[in-house]
Order: structure tokens, then C-alpha cells, then sequence
């Protein structure tokens, strides 16, 4: 189990695939997943960088479609290529959920188009996937995506009008030119259909613009060792379930303790139980809210926060368990575990509940007290509206309408508080959506 705790470098990837590598990674073996993990993860943060448009957003989106596509591996039923492709829809469909509210440009347009055409479009245009390969993921045909595609192009370049019609092999050959660095319009001379097909070609030049050269090493690093850390914990449950329990041959007498030997025998007990408490402590870290370890990852956050006695840290701590609790209820939500993504809303709020209770708390109102203050604010603002979407689209709708009472209960709550924390809320349209609030002089 250690071996998956080390830091993870990247590998260099080669054409060849192992025919094996999902079976041996759905064993959660160290080289599959790492072979898998590096197929992909240049290409997936930097479709994911183009979407969100901040460095950051990126690398939170990259590693959650890891984490997901890790949770989906036992079910998963293909080969290296389907994984790497499934992996790359994980990752345009977090972006989708988080785009970013641009004034202008092309990430503006891009947030105005459905989901599909959304994923459509990071697959094909920024994460180089061409139809045939995209057909059976999105259950289409591979001329519906060329239309379709084509319907999205149009949207994007701020007009209408869809693409069914004409054979658009040509224009996906022109598009694949265009994606390899060719000038749209030099492409645009031998394509026929659509008529407005410079246009489009150009949408095409803006939309790779958006990607950058290549995946940072430091986030590369990240990524991957936060995938194979998750995967440590899988790979020591695996074990337990798949193996029996090892017996020594050969011992056919019965050998009676001695009290040198009970001494000795507890004393090396003393060190496993400390071994191996800090090696659940570590995993723990790690788990999900369907894991096993995870009562003794909430366990070991309820003894930080009752050792932190300093209000304003502890306040700052609280924050941060809100936005993994945040974290939790998204993945519970896009599994559609609909009990356990109210669970963790529920604890999530909690969490911000006491955060702001612990800066009325604070004797001084500082820079830090008003740093902490503002990423409870921060965090406060967060909407719940794409968990909600989630769970409706998994068939929750009785989790989704608690969680949209929680959110409800939570901002009706946190009026008060925010008043005696010196935040003037500006005045809130009745459409259900609280408006972000605004941080005023701290009082005193």
C-alpha cells in the first residue's frame, strides 16, 4: 500500500496500450492507474484550463473527473482508449457546471450553450476527439454530431440556424486543419458546405486558442498523486475483499505464551497500532462519504476544530470544511446518491454556521480576522443550483427540494450574522437566488 503514497512523477507515455491496463487499473494497481492517469491528463487540463479560464478552476475540475472516473472504474466496461475518452466528458461536464461568467469573448458564447452542445464542443474542438470515436459516448450517430456541431459553431459566432442537410465530412476534414494550425480562410476555399463555413473556421482558430502549450509539471504532479493517494485506499479494500486470510503451514503444536514473550508481543502491537493508525489517518484523509474510512475522516476533523482554539483560525478551518463538504455533495449528487449529497449540504452548512459564529467571536477585527471573513462570505455566496440540477437529472427530486430548502434555511440564517459582521446585503430580487453579499466596515 505504500508504494501508492509516494509523490508521483509523470511518466512518458508511449503509443503502445496495454491490453490490460483497465483490468489490472480496476484492481487499482499502481502502474494501471498511473499508465491511465497519464494517457490523459495533459489533454484533460488543458481542455479544462480553456473552458474556465483560470488556473485554478482547472486544476479543481481536472481532479474531480479523475476522482469520478476512479469511483466508475469497477462498472466500467472498455478498453484504455473508451477510458481516456469517458475521462475527457468527466471533465468537459464539471466545466460545464462551473463556467465562468465572462463579459465577452468566446468563453461568453460558450456559456450560453446546452450542456451537450457544450461537451460537443470541448470533445471535438479542444480535446481533439474526432465523431466516430465521440459517436457511442454521446449515443449519437457521427453525422447528428456534425450537424449538431455545426448548430453550435453558429450559436457561438452569435447567429442561428442548424446544420442538418448536407454531407459535412468535408467540413469536418477542414475542421481537423484548422484545430493542426492551418488558416481558416486557406481551408475554407476547398469546402463547399456549409455556405458559411469561413465563419465557422474561424470560430474553430478562436476556440484553440484558448489552449495553452501544455499541463504544468507541478499540476501534473498534483493531479496525479491526488489520484493514486485516492487510489490507496481502494487498492487495501480490494485486497481485504479478493484475498483470504494467509495461514503458515507446518504449525501443528500449540506454543504458550510466555511473560517475555506477552511484553514483546504488546510492545510490537504498540507499534503496529501506531503504524497503522497513521496510515488510516492518511487514507482517511482521502475518503469519500460512501467510504469505509470516512466516519474516521470526520472524526479526525471534529478533533482539529476542538483543538483549534484561536476563534479566527478555527473560523478559517470551518470554511474549508464547507467547501469539501461542497465537494462531497457534487460527486454524491452526479452519482445520484441523493441521501448522501443532502447529508453533506446539511454538514456543509453546519460548517459555515459555526464559521460565522467564530468571527463574532474574535476580540480583534485585523487584516486577518477580515481575510477569514471574507472567504465565509465567499464561501456563503456559493450556489446550490448545480446540485440541484444534478439530482433532478439522476432522478432525485425529493433530495433535490431538500436540498434547495437547506440553502433556503441557511441564507435566511445567516442575515443576522452577517449584520453583526458588518455586511450590508443589498437588496434581493424575489427570485429564490440570494444575491451575493457585500462586505461593509467591520464593526467596532
Amino acid at each position: 500500500m505504500s508504494e501508492f503514497l509516494r509523490v508521483a512523477q509523470p511518466a512518458i507515455i508511449t503509443d503502445f496500450i496495454d491490453a490490460t491496463l483497465v483490468a489490472r487499473a480496476q484492481r487499482y494497481e499502481r502502474d494501471a492507474l498511473a499508465g491511465l492517469c497519464d494517457r490523459s491528463l495533459d489533454t484533460l487540463y488543458r481542455m479544462c484550463a480553456a473552458l474556465a479560464g483560470d488556473p485554478d478552476a482547472a486544476e479543481s475540475i481536472a481532479a474531480a473527473a479523475l476522482l469520478k472516473a476512479l469511483d466508475g472504474l469497477p462498472g466500467f466496461d472498455g478498453g484504455a482508449g473508451a477510458f481516456h475518452i469517458w475521462v475527457l466528458r468527466l471533465g468537459a461536464s464539471g466545466a460545464s457546471r462551473r463556467r465562468p461568467q465572462a463579459e465577452n469573448g468566446i468563453r461568453a458564447a460558450l456559456a450560453h450553450l446546452t450542456n451537450f452542445d457544450y461537451e460537443l464542443v470541448s470533445l471535438r474542438l479542444l480535446a481533439d476527439i474526432d465523431v466516430d470515436h465521440l459517436a457511442p459516448v454521446l449515443n449519437a450517430q457521427p453525422a447528428s454530431l456534425r450537424a449538431w456541431l455545426v448548430t453550435a459553431l453558429r450559436e457561438l459566432d452569435g447567429r442561428t440556424g442548424t446544420g442538418w442537410g448536407p454531407d459535412l465530412r468535408s467540413f469536418d476534414g477542414a475542421l481537423r486543419e484548422v484545430a493542426d494550425g492551418a488558416d481558416p480562410e486557406q481551408v475554407a476555399e476547398h469546402v463547399t458546405v456549409p455556405g458559411d463555413a469561413p465563419a465557422l473556421l474561424r470560430i474553430v482558430r478562436d476556440l484553440r486558442g484558448l489552449l495553452d502549450e501544455t499541463v504544468p509539471p507541478a499540476v501534473a504532479t498534483r493531479l496525479r498523486t491526488t489520484l493514486l493517494a485516492a487510489a490507496a485506499e481502494r487498492r487495501a479494500l480490494w485486497v481485504h475483499r479478493h484475498h483470504a486470510v494467509a495461514t503458515v503451514p507446518g504449525i501443528d503444536r500449540r506454543r504458550y505464551s510466555t511473560r517475555t514473550g506477552t511484553v514483546a508481543a504488546l510492545a510490537v502491537a504498540g507499534v503496529l497500532a501506531v503504524v497503522v493508525g497513521s496510515v488510516l489517518a492518511v487514507l482517511s484523509s482521502f475518503a469519500g462519504p460512501t467510504s469505509g474510512l470516512y466516519e474516521l475522516k470526520r472524526s479526525g476533523e471534529s478533533i482539529l476544530l476542538a483543538a483549534n482554539l484561536d476563534p479566527v483560525d478555527r473560523a478559517g478551518l470551518e470554511v474549508k470544511l464547507a467547501e469539501t463538504r461542497d465537494r462531497e455533495a457534487e460527486d454524491m449528487a452526479g452519482l445520484g446518491n441523493g441521501d448522501l449529497a443532502v447529508q453533506a449540504v446539511d454538514s456543509r452548512f453546519t460548517m459555515l454556521r459555526a464559521a460565522g459564529h467564530d468571527l463574532l467571536l474574535a476580540s480583534a477585527h485585523d487584516a486577518r480576522w477580515r481575510a477569514a471573513r471574507d472567504r465565509y462570505l465567499k464561501e456563503s455566496d456559493v450556489q446550490m443550483t448545480s446540485i440541484e440540477r444534478d439530482l433532478q437529472a439522476t432522478g432525485q427530486a425529493r433530495s433535490a427540494a431538500e436540498v434547495q430548502q437547506l440553502a433556503t434555511q441557511f441564507q435566511a440564517d445567516r442575515q443576522p450574522v452577517d449584520s453583526d459582521l458588518g455586511v450590508t446585503p443589498p437588496p434581493q430580487p424575489d427570485t429564490g437566488n440570494p444575491a451575493p453579499t457585500q462586505p461593509a466596515a467591520p464593526p467596532g
